[in-house]
């Protein structure tokens, strides 16, 4: 269980690490462990992200795990969603790109964007509070480190972003059932898969996204954000 205590009997091989009844995130949930935070439209970007490279130092969302490195109170940080609702878009942008990274820099962000709202834990019978820290909006990180990981990269959409546009960024296992896609001119609902995401404690995850026609009136999203806590291997 996640609930302030690691598993005593983790190292027991014959011991089970988890028992619920629940598959997936509602076992994660029965034990206090899922947490979601979000945040009202704001600017994404303090200029034109039109490479990757300003995609990575103006990420349009930052999630720090603050959790002590070793010892009990040592939690991992497994993301299940992200998802953007555009509330103004960019001109001039055809194509919108991803980019996901994590690093052992901290602090991460020279310039910090708005924070979200405290995290929620999604089981009202829990008293657990979440370990993450996250910001959107007109965030500057640094360069990265030598430890750095670009772990995903890819193309959102290929046609112009649209008012209502909803990116959602689904973790490992499918986060949601359907992946709805309208035409260019109609309100799309985008499912983006990108791999497993564990941010560790001390490390900070950010997403940034870009455009090679992006101007630079930067867009604004509404942000949404899912994931677990848990004791490292538990």
């Amino acid at each position: 269980m996640s609930q302030g205590q690691p598993n005593a009997n983790l190292p027991i091989t014959n011991s089970s690490k988890v028992v619920s009844i629940f598959p997936g995130d509602y076992g994660a949930c029965d034990e206090g462990s899922f947490f979601t935070a979000n945040l009202a439209a704001t600017a994404s970007t303090a200029v034109a992200t039109t490479t990757q490279a300003l995609g990575k130092t103006n990420p349009t969302l930052s999630i720090t795990n603050t959790s002590t490195v070793g010892g009990a109170n040592s939690y991992n940080i497994y993301l299940r969603y992200v998802k953007l609702l555009m509330t103004a878009v960019t001109t001039g942008a055809t194509t919108a790109q991803h980019v996901g990274t994590l690093d052992s820099l901290n602090p991460k962000l020279s310039t910090l964007g708005t924070l979200l709202n405290t995290p929620t834990n999604t089981n009202s019978n829990s008293p657990t509070l979440s370990k993450a820290v996250l910001y959107g909006g007109v965030n500057i990180a640094s360069a990265d480190s030598a430890n750095a990981r670009t772990i995903h990269t890819g193309t959102i959409t290929n046609s112009i972003p649209i008012v209502l546009d909803t990116w959602t960024f689904a973790y490992g296992e499918p986060a949601t059932t359907y992946n709805l896609i309208g035409t260019m001119s109609l309100v799309k609902a985008i499912v983006v898969p990108v791999p497993p995401v564990i941010i560790a404690p001390g490390w900070t995850y950010t997403l940034g996204t870009w455009g090679a026609s992006w101007a630079a009136s930067a867009p604004t999203y509404s942000i949404d954000v899912g994931w677990i806590e848990r004791p490292q291997g538990q």
